[in-house]
């Protein structure tokens, strides 16, 4: 499998435990803001799952994050690295843009994972512009695999970066109304120091009250929504 990066100690990538990530390379969409894509690009490691798993220092880990890039694009050996790492009685998070959700219920009927972390990017009309991909496949995925994970006892949040330049409350409504079965939703401060493209580097950072406001939208739609700036994570209470 062809990862970019391991990091052996986490207290954010899996809520309430800590955790080690492995960063699979490859990426079907191109999102100018993404703080992985030119590591994913430059740094590209040839392992097996096994590999993977031995290079990890797992002294504090309680649970596996299986990250990006875009992990279902190598299904194989994702699919191998979450039995090496549910055998070994770990907890496995899945961090994907549902693209491929047929190889995420796959997963799922194997009970490989507990966790799914889907990022839904924009108003899906904005998909094309701001990740070169087609957003009515998004669209039509998403209640898909929020249905799947209802029915299998899976836990699913769902994402997105709010890019004030590009983005208003409007994109917040469509995609609360369209995740508004997931199990949290978090709208997350856009990081324009980290970006890729250069464009996205002069854009501007949305402040903690712009995100606290929408969610507070978000909040009218999903019982669970959190905000996170570069310094706290704000749970909503309405």
């Amino acid at each position: 499998m062809k990862v970019f990066g391991i990091i052996d100690v986490s207290t954010i990538d899996y809520p309430k435990k800590c955790s080690a990530v492995v960063f699979m390379s490859d990426c079907n969409m191109k999102c100018g803001y993404c703080h992985n894509y030119e590591h994913m690009m430059e740094n590209i490691y040839e392992m097996t799952p096994e590999e993977v798993f031995n290079n990890i220092d797992l002294m504090f880990a309680e649970a596996i994050v299986i990250s990006g890039g875009e992990p279902t694009l190598q299904p194989d050996d994702l699919k191998e690295l979450c039995k090496i790492a549910k055998k070994e009685g770990f907890s496995v998070k899945l961090d994907t843009n549902g693209t491929n959700i047929e190889v995420v219920k796959d997963l799922i009927d194997g009970k490989l994972i507990d966790y799914i972390a889907l990022d839904v990017k924009c108003a899906f009309e904005k998909y094309k512009n701001i990740t070169d991909y087609d957003g009515e496949e998004i669209r039509k995925n998403i209640p898909e695999l929020l249905n799947y994970c209802k029915k299998n006892n899976v836990f699913i949040e769902c994402r997105t970066t709010f890019i004030p330049d590009l983005m208003d409350e409007k994109d917040i409504i469509e995609i609360s109304k369209t995740v508004k079965g997931c199990d949290l939703y978090t709208i997350q401060q856009f990081d324009r120091e980290h970006a890729w493209k250069e464009e996205y580097k002069q854009m501007r950072e949305p402040t903690t009250n712009e995100l606290v406001e929408l969610g507070k939208i978000a909040k009218e739609y999903i019982k669970n929504v959190v905000v996170k700036s570069k310094d706290e994570t704000i749970h909503i209470i309405k």
